[in-house]
């Protein structure tokens, strides 16, 4: 494993804006639909099989969750969006608590947006992104469950989601948080990107 994600543990969840803990480390956030594989990736990129709760109940994440990385920087899983069947009362709250960390976070370096690759982005998704864009938020996005689309395929169904994307997007990443293809890739885009504000970091 890299050492830049090695000796993760779970820190707090957060329900209330006002309850968030001090920005003493970069942040990098972990954005989505719900059932997008937030959490899964969340554990491998850590290299752990429970860090994170997972769950094939939509909308099991209902905090921001904190967990510190090797002392160097905290992932956050944040609440799931997209997720109808959520009371009306819960979903804006999380939507609020979400804002409210997306617009005033100093420590938030990077938001890493999680698609489900078989899925074209939606209005909420690109209202993510064009969001995050005027916040100035650097976004990086990440295709997930890249095993359950054949390999003559694969190439196809990135260039049709492509099409619905903002130019201003990067390139987007293509991993699987089952299998394991591709997080060492994924890995390297966010050291690489961390570079700049990592701590300890030349």
């Amino acid at each position: 494993m890299d050492p830049e994600f090695r000796n993760a543990h779970f820190i707090i969840s957060i329900f209330e804006a006002g309850r968030l803990p001090p920005e003493d480390l970069p942040e990098i956030a972990l954005a989505g639909r719900s059932n997008a594989g937030k959490s899964s990736l969340l554990n491998r990129l850590v290299g752990r099989k429970d860090l994170a709760r997972v769950s094939s109940r939509p909308g099991r994440t209902q905090s921001l969750n904190f967990f510190k990385v090797n002392s160097k920087f905290y992932l956050v899983d944040l609440p799931g969006y997209g997720f109808a069947k959520a009371p009306l009362k819960a979903r804006k709250r999380w939507q609020k608590l979400i804002e409210h960390y997306l617009e005033n976070r100093n420590t938030l370096k990077l938001v890493i947006s999680i698609l489900d690759i078989r899925r074209d982005p939606d209005e909420q998704d690109l209202s993510l992104f064009e969001y995050l864009y005027h916040l100035k938020r650097p976004l990086l996005l990440v295709l997930n469950k890249v095993d359950k689309i054949p390999q003559p395929k694969r190439a196809k169904r990135i260039k049709e989601i492509k099409t619905f994307l903002p130019s201003w997007l990067k390139e987007p990443v293509v991993i699987s948080a089952k299998t394991g293809e591709g997080i060492e890739n994924l890995k390297e885009h966010i050291i690489n990107i961390g570079k700049y504000w990592m701590p300890n970091n030349n």
